[in-house]
C-alpha cells in the first residue's frame, strides 16, 4: 500500500501537525505502508527521499515555513513525481494549497481521499491576524482552489467552518483527532460524520520512561509546556499561580513571543525561587519530566482540537490540570483537575486544590493505569484498517 500524503508545512518544521505526521508516517512505514509526504520547503529539512518538497517561498525572514503561491507550478512538479510512483490512496493533511493539490491527485488519478481536520483555523487566524484580514485570506483560497481546480462557482466565505465545508465537500472520509472536535465539524456543516482518530505518543520513547522515586514532603511540583503564545494562556497561568499562594513549584518549558513577558511576571510577582524555566527540550526528555512532575498543565480553552499534551502526560502515568472540559471528557474520568470558569481567581483555586489533594496523597494517578490505548502502535492500525477499507470501496473507472 501507498500513501500520498499533503502537508502544508514542511514535516521537520515546529508544529503539531508536522509531529503527528511525522509519528503516523513512522508507524505506518513499520507496518508495511509506504508513505511518500507533499510539503513546502522548511530551513530545518534534512534530505528524505520520502519526502517532495514542493515549489515554495518563504513569507518571512525566520525561514521556519514557506507558502506555495503557484499552484500551477507546484502541480507541474507534483506531477513529474506521479509519473514514477503508483499510488492506492490520498491523505490531505492540510487546508490551503495541500488540499488543492491533494484534490487534483485524487480525481485525476481516481484515488480515494481522505482529509485529517487537524485544525480549529477559526480559532487559529483570529488570533494570528484578526477576524478582518481573517476573511480576506479565506476569500482568497477559497478563489485560488476554485480557479485552480476548475469549479465554477465558489461560496464567499465569512469564516473558516464555511471555507472548510467548500473545501473538503468531496472529500470520501474525514478523520478528527478527538470527539469534541469531530461534534464542532458536524455542527458547523463541515462534516456530518466524522471517523475520530487520535495522533498517539511514541511507544519506543514511553517504554523506557519511569517516575523518579518522589523525595517525601517535597513541595507539589507543577509543570506547564507549550508554546508561549496568548491562546495558551501562560501569563493567566502565571498570574493563577501567583495567586494561589502555595507552596508548590512550577517548571514551564517551551518558547514564544510571550516568553519575556512570562519572565518579566514572574520577577513581577516575587516568584523566582517557585517558578523556572527551563527552554525547549527533546521528546524524550519533555516525557521524562511530564512523568517527574506531580501534575502537567495544559490551561488554553477553546483551541486545542486535541489534547496532545495531556496523552501525552497520561502516556506516563502523569493527572492534568485543563482549563478546557471538552478536552477533559476525552480523558479517563478522574484524571484531571479541570477549571471550567476561565477566570484567574477560578484556577487559582483549581491550583490550591490540586495542590491539596496531592499533598494528601489523592494524586489520580491510578485512573491512568492503562494507557495502551495512547500507543501510536495500536492507532496506526485503526488508520490501515481505513485506507483499506476506503480502497475496497473506491469505484473503479470502467475500461
Amino acid at each position: 500500500m501507498h500513501i500520498a500524503l499533503f502537508m502544508d508545512q514542511h514535516p521537520h518544521s515546529l508544529g503539531g501537525v508536522q509531529t503527528s505526521v511525522m509519528l503516523q508516517k513512522k508507524y505506518l512505514n513499520r507496518n508495511g505502508v509506504q508513505v511518500t509526504i507533499f510539503a513546502p520547503k522548511s530551513k530545518r529539512a534534512v534530505p528524505d527521499p520520502s519526502i517532495k518538497v514542493i515549489p515554495s517561498s518563504y513569507p518571512s525572514i525566520g525561514r521556519e515555513y514557506s507558502v506555495v503561491w503557484s499552484l500551477r507550478k507546484a502541480a507541474k512538479f507534483c506531477q513529474k513525481q506521479y509519473e514514477s510512483e503508483k499510488y492506492d490512496l490520498v491523505h490531505l493533511q492540510g487546508d490551503f494549497a495541500a488540499a488543492s493539490l491533494a484534490i487534483e491527485l485524487a480525481q485525476s488519478r481516481n484515488l480515494p481521499l481522505v482529509y485529517t481536520a487537524h485544525t480549529n483555523i477559526d480559532v487559529m487566524a483570529n488570533k494570528l491576524v484578526g477576524k478582518p484580514i481573517k476573511i480576506l485570506f479565506l476569500r482568497f483560497f477559497t478563489w485560488q482552489h476554485a480557479t485552480f481546480l476548475k469549479i465554477p462557482s465558489h461560496p464567499k466565505v465569512n469564516n473558516a467552518f464555511e471555507y472548510m465545508e467548500f473545501i473538503h465537500r468531496n472529500m470520501e472520509k474525514v478523520i478528527a483527532p478527538s470527539r469534541h472536535f469531530a461534534q464542532l465539524l458536524k455542527t458547523r456543516g463541515v462534516a456530518d460524520t466524522s471517523e475520530v482518530i487520535i495522533t498517539g505518543v511514541d511507544d519506543d520513547l514511553v517504554k523506557d520512561i519511569k517516575r523518579t522515586v518522589p523525595t517525601p514532603q517535597k513541595p507539589v511540583h507543577f509543570v506547564w509546556a507549550g508554546r508561549m503564545q496568548p491562546e495558551k494562556r501562560i501569563l493567566q497561568t502565571i498570574e493563577a499561580f501567583a495567586k494561589a499562594k502555595t507552596n508548590a513549584t512550577l517548571a514551564i518549558y517551551g518558547f514564544g513571543p510571550l516568553e519575556r513577558a512570562a519572565k518579566n511576571l514572574v520577577r513581577a510577582r516575587v516568584l523566582t525561587k517557585r517558578i523556572k524555566f527551563y527552554g525547549k527540550l527533546p521528546h524524550r526528555e519533555i516525557l521524562q519530566v511530564f512523568a517527574d512532575a506531580d501534575v502537567v498543565m495544559q490551561t488554553s480553552i477553546g483551541f486545542e482540537t486535541q489534547g496532545l499534551t495531556v496523552y501525552e502526560a497520561a502516556s506516563v502515568g502523569t493527572p492534568t490540570l485543563l482549563c478546557d472540559p471538552k478536552i477533559a471528557a476525552e480523558m479517563p474520568a478522574g484524571s484531571s483537575w479541570v477549571d471550567e470558569t476561565g477566570s484567574i481567581g477560578s484556577l487559582a483555586k483549581t491550583i490550591k486544590l490540586a495542590n491539596k489533594q496531592i499533598a494528601e496523597g489523592n494524586t489520580k494517578r491510578e485512573t491512568l493505569a492503562d494507557n495502551s490505548w495512547l500507543y501510536q502502535s495500536q492507532i496506526s492500525q485503526k488508520t490501515i484498517a481505513l485506507y483499506r477499507q476506503m480502497i475496497a470501496n473506491h469505484p473503479k473507472q470502467s475500461a
